[in-house]
């Protein structure tokens, strides 16, 4: 029988320390998922990478990475010397979206304190991924010297993932179709930027000062309220919530300088992003209807299957690119509480498991 829940970490010290205890406390993990990340970036693509230009693209980030975030650079180092895996096959794994157009999907919504029943806003999210992941996965909090302390959900090597940090600040995130730019940084560590991020403004701030690989979408609940931020290499941009206080994103441009992506990049638009999207506030604005939006009307949300096989919920279906991917997870940030809720699985079949900050 499989576990429901994801095993779990807390670090604390100097980035090095971090990296050593993450690397020795996950060893089999690491080595295993480093294996395997290069045939999973390859499944679905017609242009498969070797795993000596992987190595060569990963190498061509590090220096980016140390101009920019010598501290995160330090902790991979740890986490490579404790796992005894090269710290190269560690930049693949954090690179592997920029190695790879595949299209990824995921529905986000975001709710404030306003529209929320607890009083306490969320964001919530499918990871519309890859299944192999799962066995790999885990929570991990840093509390890292003179830093924002997070949590996040990830593969034990890689630098974030969705998560919460102690400032209030939640995100969740979407593939958003877009350019890219070989000389930015990797989309995960603009994730660490957030998580370490003492407000929304400070997050703002770090990722437009730093030069970004790709297009992709966070989708934010700060203490101000949802914020949604379509990050591309040239441009940051933001789409604050209505009067109702709820935001919902998928995997196409909203904002009205970015909308010519749609068409643009049309081909890397990830299984009907405007019906899923569409779907997704009707359900919420018919909550809404009713009274405030509760975390049991979220998970009811994001366990809704109108339009299968591109529903919210994924399932395994026979579309020969993105058939063999689900939703891996279902994850519902609650940064205010410090917790969030986690499906290990397609969250119409399996429980939410609560995950606090320790």
């Amino acid at each position: 029988m499989t576990p429901t829940r994801f095993p779990e970490l807390s670090v604390s010290g100097s980035p090095t320390q971090m990296g050593q205890n993450i690397g020795e406390h996950f060893k089999n993990q690491i080595r295993e998922v480093t294996e395997l990340v290069l045939d999973r970036v390859n499944k679905g693509t017609q242009n498969r990478i070797t795993w000596k230009q992987a190595e060569e693209a990963a190498r061509d980030s590090f220096h980016r990475v140390e101009d920019f975030f010598p501290d995160i650079m330090d902790e991979l180092k740890g986490t490579a010397t404790a796992s005894n895996v090269n710290l190269e096959r560690l930049m693949v794994m954090n690179s592997r979206n920029v190695l790879s157009l595949a299209k990824d999907g995921c529905t986000s919504i975001m709710v404030s304190d306003q529209a929320s029943d607890s009083g306490n806003g969320f964001a919530g999210q499918n990871w519309d991924n890859d299944p192999a992941m799962a066995p790999f996965s885990a929570v991990i909090t840093r509390k890292g010297t003179g830093k924002t302390a997070f949590t996040s959900w990830l593969q034990p090597g890689i630098v974030a993932y969705m998560g919460f940090n102690s400032a209030g600040v939640g995100v969740c995130m979407n593939a958003l179709n877009g350019p890219t730019d070989s000389k930015g940084l990797p989309w995960y560590f603009l994730v660490r930027c957030i998580l370490e991020s003492e407000s929304s403004e400070h997050a703002i701030k770090q990722i437009s000062s730093a030069p970004r690989a790709l297009t992709a979408n966070a989708a934010m609940i700060t203490t101000a309220g949802p914020l949604n931020l379509e990050i591309t290499p040239d441009s940051v941009e933001s789409l604050q919530a209505g009067n109702n206080g709820m935001l919902v994103h998928t995997n196409h441009c909203v904002h009205p300088s970015l909308a010519s992506n749609n068409e643009l990049y049309a081909s890397r638009i990830y299984g009907q992003s405007f019906a899923r999207k569409a779907r997704a506030q009707v359900l919420l604005d018919k909550q809404a209807i009713d009274g405030k939006v509760s975390i049991n009307d979220a998970q009811a949300l994001l366990a809704d299957h109108e339009n299968f096989p591109t529903s919210i919920c994924r399932h395994p279906n026979d579309d020969r690119e993105t058939g063999w991917q689900r939703s891996v997870i279902s994850i519902i940030v609650e940064p205010s509480l410090h917790q969030m809720h986690i499906s290990n699985g397609n969250p119409c079949e399996n429980p939410y498991e609560t995950y606090q900050m320790k």
